[in-house]
């Protein structure tokens, strides 16, 4: 059960790139322990059932690595055009892939950890990038992402820039319904 979702938005202009980039928060709760959705992200049957579901169209881990308590995960995935602005589906014909870098840290003694991504979208001028924090206790788990959206399109980007940040706040809230799921039926 996800609940709670906060979304801002803001502007900053990144000076040494003159690019303009993005920043979006979102907060995502799970109705599950901290220990359960941190041992889910550190286990690589998870992240194979959450690119198998994200999308219509299923994406693939392409390497996972279990470390120190905490774990990487490489994936493949795709962003179907619903989910995309408006503006971003105009430009292109066809779902986005996405390679998804996401890195898991050990689970501290207060049941916090954090997580970190990067994502390239391939063939386009977007990439988005973000730490997450996660915290929570033995009933549920707060996921608190900062997130970074760039559009390297002159004079559109800063406009299309946001739209990205929402959609993007929708996919995190799809991933933990996933994540609750996958807990669910396995943890």
């Amino acid at each position: 059960m996800i609940s709670g979702v906060k979304d801002e938005m803001y502007t900053c202009l990144t000076v040494r790139c003159l690019v303009m980039t993005t920043r979006s928060e979102n907060t995502v709760t799970i109705d599950q322990p901290v220990s359960k959705v941190h041992a889910a992200l550190c286990n690589a049957d998870y992240w194979a059932f959450n690119v198998a579901h994200l999308s219509p169209e299923p994406g693939q881990v392409h390497e996972f690595t279990a470390q120190d308590g905490g774990a990487e995960a490489v994936l493949y995935e795709v962003l179907p055009m619903d989910i995309l602005p408006e503006a971003v589906r105009a430009m292109i014909s066809q779902a986005l892939k996405v390679k998804r870098v996401v890195k898991v840290a050990p689970l501290a003694e207060d049941g916090s950890s954090s997580i970190n991504y990067t994502a390239d979208v391939k063939g386009t001028p977007v990439d988005f990038q973000g730490d997450i924090a996660m915290s929570g206790d033995d009933s549920s788990t707060t996921l608190s992402y900062q997130n970074q959206i760039d559009v390297k399109i002159p004079f559109m980007g800063p406009a299309i820039e946001p739209k990205v940040g929402e959609a993007l706040g929708e996919l995190f809230n799809n991933e933990g319904a996933l994540t609750d799921q996958w807990i669910k039926e396995n943890l």
